[in-house]
């Protein structure tokens, strides 16, 4: 390949827009299409005819049904990384930061029908469907690695106070998260479940975050029972 032929010319770099566009499309769709229908009903013809696109372009740029669900699922979780990124600029990393950015996660999550119906759809096809299974799986991975970078922007350097390792915090939160937007699907009242999740932060923060001089002197201060009774039996028959 020559040099010229290499390079992008403004033919080409307005193809690969139009392409990207088109995918987008096409994914928005897809999460769209399932909320709607469900997996089994959002047939592939239904999904091109909601994104405006021939089933053979959507064949094209997705090989399989759950070619095309993993990417959808990789999409939400960005939308929604990327919203809590935007909110977490120009702040100062901190405990309180962290749990706002927790709670950025699960309020636009929560306040998403669409998401929300989509994911719980997705959770409940798998319990049946093996190959769906491992691109749930995927998205767990890809959403608690999501969570993790979030939250250890947030937190800066008092991640250093966290007595247990930041990967099973992300777990948790991930945990919390999925199973009150599922719940969301019956109980509506997203006021009552923010204050719910906005409880279970509050608890791993005080169980998570004790202050490290504190913990240090507790260990000081601690000692056996018979050395304390020794230690008090001295301390009398001095006086």
């Amino acid at each position: 390949m020559t040099e010229k032929d290499s390079r992008q010319t403004p033919e080409t770099g307005s193809r690969s827009a139009e392409a990207a566009e088109t995918i987008e499309r096409i994914l928005q769709a897809s999460i769209d299409t399932i909320a709607r229908l469900g997996y089994e009903g959002a047939s592939m013809k239904e999904i091109a005819s909601t994104a405006g696109v021939s089933k053979a372009l959507l064949h094209y740029h997705f090989a399989s049904k759950e070619e095309l669900m993993l990417q959808s699922l990789k999409l939400l979780s960005t939308e929604v990384a990327q919203e809590v990124r935007d909110n977490l600029t120009g702040g100062t990393p901190s405990l309180t930061m962290a749990l706002d950015a927790a709670q950025g996660l699960f309020d636009r999550l929560l306040t998403n029908e669409v998401r929300v119906a989509f994911l719980t759809e997705m959770y409940a096809t798998a319990t049946h469907n093996e190959t769906l299974q491992k691109t749930m799986q995927h998205y767990v991975e890809l959403e608690k690695d999501l969570i993790l970078e979030v939250i250890e922007s947030a937190l800066g350097p008092f991640k250093d106070q966290l007595i247990m390792p930041l990967e099973r915090l992300a777990m948790l939160v991930h945990t919390s998260i999925v199973g009150l937007s599922i719940e969301s699907v019956v109980n509506r009242d997203e006021e009552k479940l923010k204050e719910r999740f906005h409880d279970i932060l509050q608890i791993l923060a005080s169980a998570l975050f004790l202050p490290a001089l504190q913990r240090e002197r507790d260990s000081e201060t601690s000692e056996p029972l018979e050395a304390k009774q020794e230690r008090n039996e001295q301390e009398s028959n001095d006086r």
